[in-house]
């Protein structure tokens, strides 16, 4: 396993609480600059969102899935109740993560979906505490970068200025299919 010291010290502190001082792109040429190709790839294919692109062998993406599928699936489970759908189809194998019912639960009782969104956020970049432990110049400790740096990213995603934007454009696409119809 390779010991990148120049890429790791080069990259900007992250903050939960704060901006990031780096953008993905940067990140990603940074990388593609600096790790050989096998781990340039591995990092390349690191995702909250695609979760069945990544390489899993890697141990830490290997927690991290299992991780991240639990509490979807925990998510998905709450979902399929108020929505009165059978959850079997949306659900992903996973070892059960006994803080996920507890995370999601906490965040689906909360009444704005900006502030479950900041607790689920919060609640990876917790778990990426505890998977970083050891790992310090390595490409494991370059993967949780770029898993930190996608949640700050999603973030800002993530606004009530967004959120009203988003609101106002569905809303007059419902208003033109029921004029239209």
């Amino acid at each position: 396993m390779s010991n990148y010291y120049y890429t790791v010290s080069s990259l900007p502190y992250l903050d939960f609480g704060a901006e990031p001082v780096i953008t993905m792109k940067e990140f990603i040429n940074i990388c593609n600059s600096t790790l050989t190709e096998v781990d340039f790839r591995t990092v390349e294919s690191v995702s909250l969102s695609k979760l069945d692109e990544m390489n899993s062998s890697v141990p830490v993406i290997g927690r991290w899935l299992s991780w991240e599928s639990s509490l979807r699936n925990e998510l998905v489970k709450l979902r399929s109740v108020s929505l009165g759908v059978e959850p079997g189809v949306y659900l992903r194998d996973a070892e059960i993560n006994t803080e996920a019912p507890v995370i999601a639960r906490s965040a689906y009782k909360l009444e704005s979906v900006l502030d479950a969104e900041e607790m689920i956020n919060k609640a990876r970049w917790n778990f990426l505490d505890e998977i970083e432990v050891n790992h310090y110049f390595d490409l494991e400790k370059i993967i949780v970068y770029s898993l930190r740096l996608q949640i700050l990213e999603r973030k800002k995603m993530f606004t009530i200025e967004n959120g009203d934007r988003n609101f106002h454009v569905i809303y007059e696409n419902i208003k033109e299919a029921v004029r239209e119809a």
